[in-house]
């Protein structure tokens, strides 16, 4: 899968999923679709392609909801900081960082800026394993992230269609289906997020006591 396939496919599934679950309930109020209640085969794909193109920007726009609730506007990088300065072990090692009082978001970059730079010092093949391995945590925890805003959005849709059009069952187990949905991202938001802390801190541990790669230039086995 090449790079835009990738992108697209990613900011695509939080737009779908708050398309699928907000359109559904909206059908079952018996309500006529949205673009009439007759197509043909060519004016169904249309539809089909407009909702998806529809569903990479909103869900492009989550991803950017999710980052500024959780980063921008919140103090979540001093509480990163704080988490993984308790489980690094020299953190004296890391120049620029003040322990006893910093601003969180450029604490932060000195100490991504830290970790980028102790990557470079070891070898390709150790590097490329652990920057494979970092990625996929991170790029799982933004998606979680997303997804948050996704269904959020779509428990407020759906309340809304509620308001407007009154209670029914299928609604409400769209509600309860969604609020389960979200309690089961949120756990793994949080599992995800506490793994790259963790993930994190303890390879700067292996970075400044030089135990990372072996002496046969294997790397180095992390015990569980």
């Amino acid at each position: 899968m090449n790079f835009e396939s990738k992108y697209l496919i990613r900011w695509g599934i939080p737009g779908w999923v708050f398309i699928l679950f907000t359109y559904i309930t909206y059908l079952s109020y018996k309500k006529r679709l949205f673009l009439g209640s007759e197509f043909n085969v060519t004016q169904l794909l249309g539809i089909m392609v407009s909702l998806g193109f529809v569903g990479i920007v909103l869900g492009y726009l989550m991803h950017q909801m999710y980052f500024s609730i959780n980063w921008i506007f919140s103090n979540q990088s001093s509480k990163i900081m704080q988490k993984m300065l308790d489980i690094i072990e020299d953190e004296k090692k890391i120049k620029g960082i003040d322990t006893n009082k910093f601003d969180s978001h450029k604490a932060y970059f000195m100490l991504e800026y830290h970790w980028q730079k102790q990557l470079l010092k070891i070898e390709k093949e150790q590097r490329e394993y652990i920057v494979e391995r970092y990625r996929y945590m991170l790029t799982t925890i933004h998606g979680l992230g997303a997804l948050l805003v996704s269904i959020v959005s779509s428990v407020i849709s759906i309340s809304v269609l509620i308001l407007l059009y009154g209670h029914n069952v299928f609604s409400s187990v769209m509600i309860i289906l969604l609020i389960y949905l979200g309690f089961s991202v949120w756990k793994g938001f949080g599992y995800y997020s506490e793994n790259l802390i963790h993930f994190q801190a303890n390879f700067i541990n292996f970075f400044h006591n030089e135990e990372l790669k072996k002496s046969d230039g294997e790397i180095a086995e992390i015990e569980q």
